[in-house]
């Protein structure tokens, strides 16, 4: 099973939050950690408050959250070496990062770290263990999205590569959002089939699809949502050649379906 590595900080600022609101809990704690204050040497002081915290923040329940998203996404935790959840700045910061560190020579070993930042009241949100059952928490949701991205750039069949885009920086930023887009399109799609939709998430895309593309065209739209399988290939092409997108679907005039060629 794969060891997931809290931050210290982040875990000592949840349960700080966590238990500022149950009397209880807040006295438990610091009947604990006041003595742990009398320790002299720092060094030492700051070793002590690690086992209280961790053994707090499990109690919580906050652990099981991203053992458990990690669990709907098995192909990661199989393909990955370290999982480090970190606390993000802000909100907005909030994110799952894939880092590859590459072979230096013949005798080094690829070597691939997920990195999560998550906020701690983000956290509380979470209300623990019950969390990844709530179609309302918006953490969840933000970390299946996340980690589905992730699971595709670690699938061979998607082929991810990291690129740049050329031309001027409208250019640059353009092709970055269109890419964005169908990618976001692409796992949106296949969450709702697993039932992990989010309302209105389709409807936002869908819009900002067509601001990229400049089309009003929901069949289009529609094959990438739909798509059972694309890869990183069809979304580098369909993003310098958005004339491409047209030649997608097949659509049928009565129930307006559409099918992905690819």
């Amino acid at each position: 099973m794969l060891n997931i590595e809290y931050e210290q900080s982040l875990i000592e600022t949840t349960v700080f939050l966590a238990v500022r609101n149950d009397e209880r809990l807040e006295c438990e704690l610091h009947l604990v950690i006041d003595r742990l204050y009398e320790i002299p040497d720092e060094e030492i002081r700051q070793r002590e408050f690690v086992p209280v915290f961790r053994e707090f923040f499990t109690k919580l329940g906050f652990d099981k959250l991203m053992t458990g998203l990690l669990c709907e996404r098995p192909s990661i935790s199989e393909l990955i070496d370290r999982c480090i959840v970190r606390e993000a700045p802000r909100k907005k910061a909030q994110s799952a990062e894939l880092l590859i560190q590459e072979k230096i020579d013949a005798d080094s070993c690829t070597t691939n770290t997920l990195i999560i930042q998550v906020c701690p009241q983000s956290f509380l949100e979470t209300h623990g263990t019950s969390a990844i059952d709530s179609p309302r928490v918006p953490l969840v949701n933000l970390m299946r999205r996340e980690l589905l991205h992730v699971a595709d750039m670690l699938d061979n069949q998607f082929g991810y590569v990291r690129q740049s885009f050329a031309g001027d920086p409208s250019k640059q930023n353009l092709q970055r959002d269109r890419y964005r887009i169908l990618w976001d399109t692409y796992v949106e799609g296949r969450l709702e089939r697993e039932k992990f939709g989010v309302d209105g998430k389709k409807k936002k895309l869908a819009q900002a699809f067509g601001r990229v593309f400049s089309t009003d065209n929901d069949h289009v739209f529609d094959s990438i949502f739909d798509a059972p399988s694309l890869n990183h290939g069809n979304l580098m092409d369909w993003v310098h050649e958005p004339d491409l997108l047209r030649n997608l679907c097949q659509v049928s005039s009565q129930h307006a379906a559409s099918k992905v060629c690819v």
